[in-house]
């Protein structure tokens, strides 16, 4: 009797260290899959190409003959045979030699042609815009780019112009926007970049 007791009770310990076994390998073979469907990639989703934001020429300048002129520059950019006039200005004024700025003022850069002018940007905000008129060498070839800088008072961007001769519009690219990281706008604490004085 004793004997088939001791029979029993070992035969519990075997059978109950069994299942704690098989316990331990079904617990790994979950760790297992969990890696493997950690490390599973994703199905990429395919880039839809925005349609391209165009500047037609156009016969009216938005802007008026006493705003400040803060940058300007000619270079040929309409592949027309003369130089066009790249104009940066805003209506905010100087006096004594300060600006004037406002809670927001207006600010246009544009192409002046011979034959009218491209509003590339016009807007009135809060902040400054600047410019740049660059030769960049696309694909190996050398094309006019106009950048520009705008800083409002939420959100920061770049902008680059290129005129497409085929169409006769200048085509607009965003290049950087703080609006992809930043849904609710951005306070700028401290820049490097310096404020306009007055000319």
């Amino acid at each position: 009797m004793k004997k088939n007791w001791a029979a029993a009770i070992a035969a519990v310990l075997i059978l109950t260290a069994g299942c704690k076994q098989t316990a331990d390998l079904l617990e790994t073979d979950k760790e297992v899959d969990a890696e493997v469907t950690v490390r599973s990639s994703p199905i990429p989703t395919p880039k839809v190409e925005e349609p391209k934001t165009t500047i037609p020429l156009t016969t009216t300048l938005k802007m008026t003959n006493d705003w400040t002129i803060m940058g300007d520059f000619n270079m040929e950019l309409t592949q027309r045979g003369k130089k066009d006039r790249i104009v940066l200005a805003t209506s905010a004024k100087a006096k004594n030699g300060e600006m004037q700025w406002d809670d927001s003022q207006y600010w246009t850069l544009a192409v002046i042609a011979e034959d009218g002018a491209y509003n590339l940007f016009s807007q009135r905000m809060q902040g400054y815009v600047y410019m740049e008129a660059n030769e960049g060498f696309i694909r190996g070839v050398s094309t006019e780019v106009i950048t520009a800088y705008i800083f409002s008072g939420a959100d920061r961007e770049i902008r680059n112009y290129i005129f497409d001769s085929d169409e006769g519009v200048f085509v607009e690219e965003q290049m950087f926007s703080t609006a992809e990281f930043s849904t609710g706008g951005i306070n700028n604490l401290y820049s490097t970049i310096p404020e306009y004085k007055a000319k």
